[in-house]
């Protein structure tokens, strides 16, 4: 019964709770999967007049009436998506309901043994009321917490130092803020975190000063500690990445997705990253007045690489109109790198994948991937020798994120 519920019914959580219901010996089981991961839309009130309750009601009244459940909650999905005013259907200002809406579910957040907490919110840390922003440091006090994402939240950077076990940071637009003046982190260490993500497209903002990838910075993680780290930056933020570079002699994986906006990318140099096994890196060639210059950005990165470096995969990620301009990518610059008189380099290399992400849905109907890995033992002969290459076509538009494709 138990391979029934995780290779089945795992994510139908309305089978859960009956089956729990039916057979009290299969509850724990069940509300493992049913509760594990929640996500709540507090905004959903004004979205969807018709529904006399949103998720977010609902959710509270079930753990007000079985409080039981709270252990069971593993992740927590915040989501306030008030103020989209470029949106047809605009909502208002967060009103006071739901800020207390808010305010609830951080305090019953307690009672849960939360390892992952994730808010994407249109009101900024400094205009919270004062006891929602206690919720939150309450909150952040929980032993088992260990992943955070914010968006739009703007919150204090050095505040994080207030969650104990914290290995995992995810920001995204606007999620982080500069540092404040906090009684209970006044005299905080860099945190020791294994991961960092900072996805922040916006041309106007600038997440890497506040996060320590300067020499003058206040520096709230360990940047040495780094195992991980993906950035998805605006071409010209790229710059404020390398400083911070050169301390991550423990990195192990990078993901750099650079966004259209903001410029052509930044040089970026990868020499220090000694202790890097697996890179992915990105280009969008859509454009076709600058596509040979985003192209050639990551063929220069890579030839900052050492040639004794322990990478094992490299990926690339290539949006494009479609695969028939992607043929025209001087491909050739990429294959050099592996040609004979360097066949020692990146010796560990086992995989280099190429990810084309087409605006051409007709692409993927006619199989022109297919065509395109024909052409290759042309394209990039030495590559084709080390057979390592492999290549995959992905869909993609200007409103899906890069990220999304690895």
């Amino acid at each position: 019964m138990y391979l029934i519920i995780e290779n089945y019914i795992a994510r139908d959580v309305k089978t859960l709770l009956n089956l729990g219901r039916a057979v009290p010996d299969l509850r724990h089981h069940c509300w493992i999967h049913a509760f594990g991961s929640v996500k709540v839309v507090i905004r959903q009130r004004e979205i969807d007049r018709k529904n006399d309750k949103s998720n977010v009601d609902l959710f509270l009244q079930l753990i007000s009436r079985t409080p039981e459940i709270l252990p069971y909650v593993r992740e927590l999905d915040i989501q306030d998506r008030g103020r989209n005013v470029w949106h047809p259907q605009a909502l208002a200002s967060t009103s006071q309901e739901d800020l207390t809406t808010l305010s609830l579910l951080l305090v019953k957040s307690q009672q849960m043994k939360l390892r992952s907490f994730r808010i994407t919110s249109t009101l900024v840390w400094s205009n919270l009321p004062i006891p929602l922003r206690e919720a939150f440091f309450a909150m952040f006090s929980s032993p088992t917490l260990s992943d955070i994402a914010l968006s739009g939240i703007l919150l204090p950077v050095n505040l994080l130092a207030l969650i104990r076990n914290l290995r995992v940071v995810d920001f995204q637009t606007g999620g982080v803020g500069p540092p404040t003046y906090h009684p209970s982190v006044a005299s905080s260490t860099p945190k020791l975190v294994d991961a960092l993500k900072i996805r922040d497209r916006n041309p106007f903002s600038n997440p890497m000063s506040v996060l320590g990838f300067s020499d003058h910075s206040f520096k709230p993680f360990s940047l040495l500690h780094l195992t991980y780290l993906e950035i998805c930056l605006p071409g010209k933020h790229l710059s404020t990445v390398q400083e911070g570079l050169r301390v991550c002699r423990n990195l192990e994986r990078f993901k750099v997705f650079v966004g259209t906006a903001g410029g052509l990318p930044h040089p970026l140099t990868l020499g220090s990253l000694v202790s890097l096994k697996s890179l992915t890196l990105s280009a969008d060639i859509t454009n076709i007045l600058d596509s040979a210059i985003r192209f050639d950005w990551v063929i220069d990165a890579l030839e900052s690489i050492r040639s004794d470096s322990l990478l094992e995969d490299l990926t690339i990620l290539i949006r494009t109109p479609s695969l028939e301009l992607g043929k025209q990518c001087e491909w050739a610059l990429l294959d050099v790198l592996f040609q004979s008189g360097e066949s020692a380099k990146w010796s560990r290399l086992q995989l280099l994948k190429i990810i084309w992400c087409t605006a051409r849905s007709q692409d993927i109907q006619e199989n022109r991937n297919k065509d395109f890995v024909q052409l290759l033992p042309s394209f990039m002969p030495h590559l084709h020798e080390r057979g390592i290459l492999k290549m995959q076509t992905t869909y993609s538009d200007t409103q899906y994120n890069f990220w999304t494709f690895t």
